[in-house]
Formats: structure tokens, sequence, C-alpha cells
């Protein structure tokens, strides 16, 4: 150590002085002048094996994992318990992530870790091309394996989810479906015939009428009572069925 050899060669005028920091040099250990570090590389390797674990479910086709190198002048005490970790993606679908690693201690400590997560899984995509307002049938959907993370809007796994739906724009062929370009059918068309059913107190009053408009599910629109010819509006409950609020 440079301070012991300083010490060693200082002038005191006294030999038994001398002797006495020449032992104390001696016996002070290295570690002193070195203190210990987590290994990064370690660190790494603990980070890319729990995100292995943690997208490895079922559905999942595949995952590569590539977690970013650390910088080398990071000091960290050597954890003497196992790592915590914490990640945000409920829905796993990869990306670009960060990953919080945590040593509980007892020299405790936390950084976040960035990651490249690639997702591979089956996701319905256009098995055509598709124009919009088209509703889309079993034989419109084609499951592909595709990367999610690289599916910033969102996807779909299931074909059944989609199946029924209609599209608020045109999809190319192998385009993966979205939730927020689907939409509920129309289920009752202007000058429909249709069930219409009101709530008078406690009595449900059951009668035919004409729908003044189309709509879906959970719509409201105007019918005429075929019988009075009187014009309400209603909630569409079902194809062909409208309810009115008396």
């Amino acid at each position: 150590m440079r301070l012991c050899r300083l010490l060693n060669h200082q002038q005191t005028g006294a030999h038994r002085k001398r002797r006495l920091w020449l032992a104390l040099c001696l016996w002070i250990p290295a570690s002193v002048a070195a203190n210990p570090t987590q290994d990064l590389a370690t660190l790494r390797s603990a980070v890319a094996d729990y995100l292995m674990a943690f997208y490895q479910v079922p559905g999942i086709e595949r995952t590569r994992v590539a977690v970013e190198p650390l910088d080398r002048r990071l000091r960290l005490a050597p954890c003497e318990q196992p790592l915590e970790f914490r990640l945000s993606d409920e829905e796993r679908r990869g990306g670009n992530l960060t990953v919080h690693t945590r040593c509980p201690g007892p020299t405790a400590w936390a950084l976040y870790v960035p990651a490249q997560i690639a997702v591979y899984r089956q996701v319905a995509v256009a098995a055509k091309a598709l124009g919009r307002g088209h509703r889309i049938t079993a034989a419109d959907v084609a499951l592909e394996v595709r990367n999610t993370g690289q599916l910033r809007q969102g996807f779909v796994a299931q074909a059944e989810t989609v199946t029924g739906k209609e599209l608020r724009r045109p999809l190319s062929a192998g385009e993966p479906m979205r939730l927020s370009i689907l939409q509920e059918p129309t289920v009752i068309e202007r000058g429909d015939q249709v069930r219409l059913r009101a709530n008078v107190g406690t009595i449900m009053v059951d009668t035919t009428g004409t729908a003044l408009g189309s709509g879906r599910v959970g719509d409201q629109i105007r019918v005429r009572n075929d019988r009075s010819e009187r014009v309400v509006r209603g909630r569409i409950t079902a194809p062909g069925t409208v309810e009115v609020q008396l």
C-alpha cells in the first residue's frame, strides 16, 4: 500500500516507532484498499434467467432475451441474499423494457436493468384483404406466429374473439387484427321489423315495431310502434329486439 510505503520511509528519529508502523502495514488486508464488488456479468445472467422464466407460459412459442451491458464503472456491494426482480408487462408482450433489480441486504441496493425481449406467439391476422365494414367470418382469419413486442397497437390471440365483428377500416392480407379496429356488427337495419319490449312498472309489454334507424347492440334507436303509430326511443338489447323504458 502506498500509505505504508510513505510511513515506512518517513524520518521519525525513533527506530521503535518505525518498526511499529511497519508491523501495522503488514497486518492491514488488501481488501481495505479494494473492497469486493458485485460481479456485473453474474448480475446480467441472473436478470436473463428471470426473464426467460417470466415468459415461459402457455401460449408463447419462444422467447429471445438480450440484457443490455451495464456500465463498468458501476460499483455495487456483493449481494449476500437472492436478488429480487420486478417487471411491468402483465400481458407478456415483450419489447424494450427495464427490470427493477434489487438486493435486499444487508447492504441493500437497487437499479433498473434494460433488456430487449422478443416474444413469439400465434396472433390472428387477416387471411386475405378485407374491406371496411366487412363482417369477419372464420374463413377471414389465419393464425401466424409473430413477435408481439413489435405489435405496439395490440393483437388478438384467438380467432373466436374477432369472428362476427365488423371492421372499422380495411385490412391487408397478413395484417394483425386488433380490437381497436373492430366493432360490434349492425344487428338492426332501418326499416326492419323488430320486437319492441316496454317496461310498464313491473309488467313487460311485447309488441312489434318498425326500426327508424340502424344500430348495434347497446345503441339507442327510434322505433315506430306498429299498433299505436307512436314513435319511441329504445336500446337494442339483442338482434331484432329493442327495449323501451316507460
